[in-house]
């Protein structure tokens, strides 16, 4: 896998590669490009927090986090690649109201989440140091170490420093199997993950963050969140209406809390020759199959 843009850019235009993503700069540079695919995906990029102890399990501090990122300037200066901001932890354009038709992600929404407002986020803050007995924290973000993350890493960094006084941040990018091994033994205090679908239902997030979920590697912990996830799979599994509602319920729930921060919506941008035809794209799961891919002459 290689992981520096310029080096895939390169290999593209030498015709070694038939297929690149691009990130950044190199996106907007190569918006216009003839060979450029746009790429939607239901995929949600996210800070999770390790609640078991520590700092995090104190909710204002989470609140605090998230209004004090400016997820706009994120996607627009930073991703540059079609991503879009989030309404919650569900994508937008994945999962509709059957009996309305309204996207899911639209009715759970829940005002003053993911919204940027830094005096907000400064009240959240102020009140998480008095509970928590603290002039100052230190935090430790870990992720991924490819191009992309680490500018969206140092990007929020940035935000989180300047926004919340006497906060530090301390980035530690490291391999993905190294990242997952460490977040799925709790060995992290936040870390920047991304979450795609398996089908095109709103359980097929939320259900990572149910109590007991082993993909739940922060440990939030919320009953209203799991009797309504409950109430969907089993005594409303067969009503789609109030199947629904305890699914917005749910996301409601964990809006609120702020289980986790929901950062941007994964949409890429692909340089494709135009002589690599039958590559067939799932925008649900961001999985490309290749078996009937072929080149022309």
């Amino acid at each position: 896998m290689v992981k520096e843009p310029n080096t895939n850019y390169n290999l593209y235009q030498s015709n070694k590669l038939d297929m690149i993503s691009l990130v950044g700069e190199q996106a907007q540079q190569l918006a216009k490009n003839k060979d450029v695919v746009h790429r939607p995906l239901a995929a949600t990029e996210y800070l999770q927090y390790k609640q078991t102890s520590g700092i995090f399990k104190n909710k204002n501090l989470r609140k605090a986090f998230s209004l004090a990122i400016n997820r706009n300037q994120l996607i627009n200066k930073v991703m540059q690649n079609g991503s879009v901001v989030s309404k919650g932890f569900t994508p937008a354009d994945f999962a509709t109201n059957p009996k309305t038709g309204e996207d899911f992600a639209k009715e759970a929404y829940v005002d003053g989440t993911v919204n940027y407002d830094k005096q907000k986020a400064q009240s959240y803050y102020k009140k998480a140091l008095k509970q928590l007995g603290k002039t100052s924290i230190t935090v430790t973000l870990k992720a991924a170490d490819d191009d992309q993350t680490k500018h969206v890493t140092e990007f929020i960094q940035s935000q989180l420093q300047q926004n919340l006084p006497n906060l530090k941040i301390q980035v530690n990018n490291i391999p993905f199997a190294t990242l997952l091994d460490q977040t799925e033994s709790g060995n992290f205090q936040m870390s920047m993950m991304g979450l795609s679908a398996d089908f095109a239902d709103p359980i097929s997030f939320l259900a990572q963050m149910t109590s007991d979920s082993s993909e739940n590697n922060g440990k939030w912990s919320n009953k209203t969140f799991d009797d309504a996830i409950d109430r969907s799979n089993n005594a409303d599994a067969n009503n789609p209406t109030k199947r629904w509602q305890d699914l917005v319920t749910a996301e409601k729930t964990l809006s609120s809390d702020q289980g986790l921060t929901s950062l941007y919506q994964s949409n890429g941008i692909d340089l494709v020759n135009p002589k690599l035809k039958g590559v067939i794209y799932d925008r649900i799961n961001g999985h490309y199959d290749y078996r009937e891919a072929y080149l022309t002459k």
